[in-house]
């Protein structure tokens, strides 16, 4: 049964009237992806089980002068469209996409993040006002792609881990594998069974997952650990 782009936006993303379908349907504020993307593919992803994505520059001004510049909100995006299709392979949908920001005058030094202490620091002290599981982006981290605690909470105002954080450091598709690699964590992942898996392997025991761009595969006990964390929603 064919589905239509009117019928997703009123019954699952709370739109009527006019509908854009990259803004509305797709959530990209800011201009496509780089990369081809199927409408009829979210149409189809949107309305199943689903989870809420909050994008979060750290460090912005509203013209792009400050720390993200609008070449990092175009990796963003090619992120989020990347990770939709890596969760699609245990069917597992982005619904809503949501954007926010840390103000460059109030960022302080969370533009580059030393260690997983200070990782929690900064979703402690930041959060978005939306029922979104918070990805904040960041220009690097020293000691790893990434931070997230493993299944994370639903209510963003409890005290510790309270999102994912991502470097921008690395090419489109490594930010798009780290951020599917850390939402992974928080939507209760642990550490993968091989390299080519989205959660890598820690092969050295270190606590630092190793992951590549052919870390793309995803299993089925994956998608139910995924698709039953408190974050995800039933179908529309």
């Amino acid at each position: 049964m064919a589905v239509s782009m009117r019928q997703v936006a009123s019954s699952c993303l709370g739109k009527t009237g006019r509908v854009s379908m990259q803004r509305d349907i797709f959530g990209y504020t800011y201009g496509p992806p780089n990369l081809p993307y199927s409408l009829k593919l979210q149409l189809d992803r949107a309305k199943g089980r689903c989870f809420n994505f909050s994008a979060i520059f750290v460090g912005h001004r509203s013209d792009f002068s400050g720390t993200i510049s609008r070449a990092d909100v175009t990796r963003i995006t090619y992120a989020i469209q990347r990770t939709r299709e890596l969760y699609a392979q245990v069917d597992l949908g982005i619904r809503k996409v949501y954007w926010s920001w840390v103000p460059q005058d109030d960022v302080g030094g969370y533009t580059v993040i030393s260690d997983a202490d200070e990782a929690e620091d900064l979703t402690e002290d930041w959060s978005a006002a939306n029922d979104g599981v918070d990805v904040f982006y960041v220009q690097s981290i020293l000691n790893a792609g990434g931070w997230s605690t493993r299944s994370g909470p639903c209510d963003k105002s409890d005290k510790g881990f309270s999102g994912s954080v991502v470097e921008l450091s690395g090419s489109d598709e490594i930010t798009a594998i780290l951020t599917a690699h850390e939402v992974g964590h928080y939507l209760g992942l642990g550490t993968g069974p091989n390299a080519n898996n989205v959660m890598g392997v820690d092969s050295n025991n270190d606590g630092i997952d190793e992951i590549s761009t052919a870390s793309t595969n995803l299993n089925s006990g994956q998608g139910s650990t995924m698709r039953s964390h408190c974050s995800t929603r039933g179908s529309c």
